[in-house]
């Protein structure tokens, strides 16, 4: 089996495991704890997805995917909310779900949330050995400076 195809079998599983745990997180069954209390966080934290997504699609444009083996005609994009952070569209997906698993206290909901987290880790990781072998020292260079998710603003007065 040649890398490229391996590659995208690792890619569709971990696609698979994304949307299957997105699936059960917004899944409206189960067990709830609390009395809604957290909600207007879960909402927050919906609207917040909803902008770094959006500002992910922005900057991607045509060149946004969900598998993470890279196009290769795709440039590496380091613009917009790219500058601050490598996996936004991840960053999104986590902030959906966690708003989701607040405003609505599912343990299902919560415990997806905590795999899909584990799951988007990999991922991420995955596509960056990706985007290393692609774009070499330039992405290595980028990694270095930028976050994989979670943007840290006290690490760009440092540069």
């Amino acid at each position: 089996m040649s890398a490229q195809h391996r590659h995208r079998r690792i890619g569709n599983l971990l696609v698979g495991a994304q949307f299957t745990l997105i699936g059960l997180c917004v899944l409206p069954v189960g067990p709830t704890l609390g009395s809604g209390q957290l909600r207007p966080l879960g909402l927050a934290s919906l609207l917040l997805a909803g902008l770094v997504g959006g500002l992910a699609l922005l900057a991607m444009g045509r060149d946004l995917r969900v598998h993470p083996v890279p196009d290769h005609t795709s440039p590496l994009h380091r613009n917009g909310i790219y500058a601050v952070m490598r996996h936004p569209m991840y960053a999104a997906v986590l902030l959906a779900c966690l708003g989701v698993a607040l405003a609505s206290g599912r343990v299902l909901a919560i415990l997806a949330l905590a795999v899909l987290a584990g799951v988007l880790h990999v991922k991420a990781r995955f596509e960056d050995r990706l985007l290393t072998a692609k774009f070499g020292g330039e992405f290595a260079e980028y990694a270095r400076r930028v976050p994989a998710i979670v943007p840290q603003p006290w690490r760009a007065r440092r540069r």
